[in-house]
């Protein structure tokens, strides 16, 4: 009777301990690659009990924000964060936004589950220099919360442009090129599988499988998950845009404000920067073309201007709009001059 006591006490004791007692065991340690693994394990479990000491841990680690990249302390926080998007529900803005500086896309996504209490955080965030990606995503929360403020520096950022380009031949333009640097990442020696967190490109790279969908609708964003293996290193990609003509930051402010009234990427092109060609006739037909181009553009304009307006987005009675047009001449002969066009300005009523 006693064997059989002793033997089922080794049995009991011998049982593996719960995930969620290993993760606030572990949070609990002095030993930074101790705390990760216990990030690791309250991220593996999905339990939403175990974000208060997440969060916690968080907070206490407010003097690591600043780590060199891919240190110990830098992994120890990427495991925090990786948990905490790992496991559903809201997360307070102030615990994260110390952050930012080197957890901009962690803090992002994690944002977008409540943006609304985030919203001047966000506006303020805009204004600060950060890779295109994320300046895109900060737009898009702000965006899909009908954010007024953002709508009114929004549509008083774009610059609206015209580019005519006249031709009495068959001329080839290019857009532009995407480069993409690529590098491994890896932590230190004996710390858990760790995920990075990134926003593709949004000029020219396509979603990858397997990237998640982070706000669908007119201004939809993804991000992408890339786990560095215990021990071992990941890939990492970093895509920068180089493209000819109307730059990233105004084709992005174009599709935010075109995207009140639903349109696609290419329509909002077309509206606030478009090309057009004019086969050369003579300076008469290429006046009226032009002067007909700049007139529908104007007008579209105005009609996406005062439907925002109605909808108490902006307040823009009284505001001026400019058309800025530049003529490209790649005519063979070009004896003849081009005929002088000028600005369009766009009063909104």
């Amino acid at each position: 009777m006693l064997a059989a006591f002793v033997l089922g006490a080794a049995c009991a004791s011998a049982q593996p301990e719960p995930t969620a007692g290993q993760a606030r065991r572990l949070l609990q340690s002095q030993s930074l690659l101790n705390k990760a693994w216990g990030a690791w394990y309250a991220g593996a479990s999905h339990n939403p009990a175990l974000r208060e000491p997440l969060l916690a841990a968080l907070r206490k680690a407010r003097s690591l924000s600043g780590s060199a990249r891919d240190s110990k302390a830098y992994a120890y926080v990427q495991a925090l964060f990786d948990a905490l998007i790992q496991i559903p529900g809201v997360v307070p803005s102030e615990v994260i936004l110390p952050f930012e500086a080197n957890w901009r896309p962690e803090i992002l996504i994690l944002l977008s589950r409540d943006p609304r209490g985030a919203e001047s955080d966000l506006l303020a965030m805009r204004e600060r220099s950060m890779p295109e990606p994320e300046w895109y995503a900060v737009n898009a929360l702000l965006f899909a919360m009908n954010s007024k403020p953002f709508f009114q520096k929004t549509l008083q950022e774009i610059q609206i442009t015209r580019q005519f380009v006249i031709q009495d031949h068959l001329a080839v333009w290019c857009g532009g090129t995407t480069g993409c640097a690529v590098s491994t990442r890896s932590f230190p020696k004996g710390f858990p599988p760790i995920a990075l967190y990134q926003f593709p490109e949004t000029w020219g790279e396509t979603a990858q499988p397997g990237d998640t969908l982070l706000l669908g609708g007119p201004v939809a964003i993804c991000y992408r998950r890339t786990v560095v293996p215990a021990d071992g290193t990941a890939e990492w990609s970093e895509c920068k845009a180089n493209p000819t003509g109307t730059g990233p930051r105004q084709v992005h402010l174009a599709q935010l404000f075109s995207a009140i009234d639903l349109l696609s990427e290419r329509q909002s092109e077309e509206l606030f920067h478009p090309w057009t060609f004019i086969n050369w006739h003579g300076i008469a037909q290429a006046a009226a073309e032009m002067d007909k181009s700049l007139a529908e553009q104007a007008a579209s304009i105005q009609a996406l201007v005062e439907n925002a307006q109605k909808r108490g987005l902006v307040q823009a009675s009284g505001m001026r709009l400019t058309i800025n047009t530049t003529v490209n001449d790649v005519r063979e002969n070009r004896s003849d001059p081009l005929p002088a066009i000028a600005s369009r300005e766009i009063v909104i009523p």
